[in-house]
């Protein structure tokens, strides 16, 4: 004898949304970092395509000098605030795409370790490394030290970094030195720039510093498995 029973079927607008709220369970600190970028992006109207002010950029900047004063509410505004649209638009691919990963191979937690722990750790080497040469009166480390500048790339770069140590062991120290060649390239062509734009080589080394620092944060926490595992 068949079932005569009623039979349910989901729509596909119902299998959609069930899927988008899957997708966002799953990747809640990217959603939120993006939609705080694009809030950024939208009250600075940097994402409509002007730049930031000097004022602007005095005001919601971080420069490397700023890390004695302890004011973690500029460090953490000047991640999300992004200097014109060129900037804006990188990040946001860019932290969808990297702290994204991060978040749905090893969780919301990883992923904010990941982002966050390499911008406050960037911070800190940065202060430690041109403290000393601006007090010895160093001309080009005093720019780079007082230079202010906003965006959330050594977050994103740092989880790269931290992407990179989950590849296997010869792929990533492979892969985790050619970056580190990029990186310091990009720095050495950005020096001869340092009086003119003092931010884009304070820039530069955030990021040569943030890879690194992602990969060692991959390296601390590697005793645990990802969240999602294949065999799962």
């Amino acid at each position: 004898m068949s079932d005569s029973g009623p039979r349910t079927t989901e729509s596909p607008t119902t299998i959609f949304l069930s899927r988008i709220e899957a997708f966002g369970l799953r990747v809640p600190f990217t959603l939120a970092t993006v939609a705080m970028l694009v809030l950024a992006g939208w009250l600075t109207n940097t994402a409509s395509g002007e730049n930031l002010g000097v004022h602007a950029i005095a005001r919601l900047g971080f420069a490397p000098a700023d890390t004695a004063s302890f004011d973690l509410a500029r460090a953490i505004a000047s991640v999300l605030v992004t200097n014109g649209p060129a900037a804006f638009w990188t990040a946001l691919v860019a932290t969808a795409a990297f702290a994204g990963f991060v978040e749905w191979r090893y969780g919301s937690m990883r992923a904010a370790i990941a982002f966050w722990g390499t911008h406050l750790a960037t911070i800190a080497l940065s202060f430690a490394l041109l403290a000393p040469l601006h007090l010895a009166g160093d001309p080009a480390a005093r720019l780079i030290f007082l230079a202010r500048d906003v965006g959330p790339s050594a977050g994103y770069v740092g989880c790269l970094g931290y992407l990179l140590f989950g590849l296997g062991r010869r792929a990533r120290l492979i892969s985790l030195g050619v970056g580190i060649t990029v990186l310091a390239v990009a720095l050495a062509l950005s020096l001869p720039t340092v009086v003119s734009q003092p931010a884009e080589v304070s820039a530069a080394l955030s990021h040569l510093l943030a890879l690194p620092i992602g990969f060692a944060l991959g390296a601390l926490m590697s005793r645990e498995r990802p969240r999602h595992s294949s065999g799962s």
